[in-house]
């Protein structure tokens, strides 16, 4: 069974290699068959000079054939070489994006454990609270939530918790810092509702089981059945939702980082695309397509190690 989630497992990366490549040709022949290249941004139409211009085309490598620029961006890509930026110029794409992935990446962690830190709980009480009137209570609340949209719910919040209570303040002094608070709850706040009600549909499928009724059968306490035989076994489903949530960490929050002037990728990415910015754009995308990839093949590894079932199915099919 081992040998068949390997089996398994080493197909899926042998596929991921075919589906990068060619996320990679689209989005680098897409950008270098848009109107205006970087260089007309960087020089303006008043400051245009045609010998200027012709040597910035060089130094970035946008005088050659688009399959000659493609073949010496993916030979610097091995090298780890993600290429120059255009918009900060004198920096490499790496140096643009790097500091300011991570800067979103760790707002969004906190915003992914407070998203399923309270989903999950809700979505198990709602399910044992079915048929009174603290089940839609449950969920109606975080999905009024949900439906408020975030240009709305910021003022709000910092209204109450800057203005009123002035608990928080609006300069951004870092992730780890009381002013992020605001931003955190902005962009977690509203996921909390979809989490739950998955939550939800997964322990009700699960309650009616029959080893579940076999374990309250032996007189096992309530507790012990719904923490280890239910929630247990519900949450398989939520393997998926926290596996393909996780390259999300990375994509940053745009309006969030507006609103807030946190130096994150959300911003980088308008940057980029306004001004165009060719390589931080495409080192973004290609990032992004690696994280959601792996992420995929990490989902199908974990239920071959949770579910049995999911084991033997790959050992058949190796």
């Amino acid at each position: 069974m081992g040998s068949g989630v390997l089996g398994y497992t080493l197909r899926r990366v042998l596929w991921a290699v075919p589906v990068l490549f060619v996320i990679s040709v689209m989005v680098f022949y897409m950008l270098r068959l848009a109107p205006n290249d970087p260089v007309d941004a960087i020089l303006g139409r008043n400051a245009y000079q045609e010998d200027v211009a012709n040597r910035l085309r060089e130094k970035y490598g946008y005088d050659d054939p688009i399959y000659v620029q493609y073949w010496k961006y993916m030979k610097n890509l091995a090298q780890g070489d993600l290429g120059l930026s255009t918009q900060h110029q004198d920096f490499t794409a790496g140096e643009v994006i790097w500091p300011k992935i991570w800067t979103s990446t760790q707002l969004n962690m906190f915003a992914l454990v407070i998203v399923f830190g309270l989903g999950i709980p809700v979505g198990v009480y709602a399910a044992l609270a079915r048929g009174t009137f603290l089940d839609p209570l449950a969920i109606g609340g975080w999905l009024l939530l949900d439906a408020i949209p975030t240009f709305v719910m910021a003022p709000i919040l910092i209204w109450l918790f800057a203005t009123q209570l002035g608990v928080v303040g609006l300069t951004w002094e870092g992730p780890y810092s009381t002013n992020a608070i605001l931003p955190i709850l902005i962009i977690s706040l509203p996921g909390v509702a979809g989490v739950a009600r998955l939550m939800r549909a997964s322990v009700i499928s699960v309650i009616g089981e029959d080893y579940v009724r076999t374990a309250r059968a032996k007189g096992l306490k309530e507790s012990t059945v719904i923490i280890t035989h239910i929630t247990r076994n519900a949450l398989l489903p939520m393997v998926t939702v926290i596996g393909l949530s996780l390259p999300g960490l990375t994509s940053g929050s745009l309006f969030v980082e507006l609103f807030f002037g946190i130096p994150g990728i959300g911003r980088e990415s308008l940057a980029a695309a306004t001004t165009p910015d060719y390589d931080v754009i495409l080192a973004i995308v290609l990032f992004g397509s690696v994280l959601f990839v792996g992420a995929n093949i990490l989902v199908d590894v974990l239920y071959g190690f949770i579910d049995p079932r999911v084991r033997i199915g790959a050992g058949r099919g190796g």
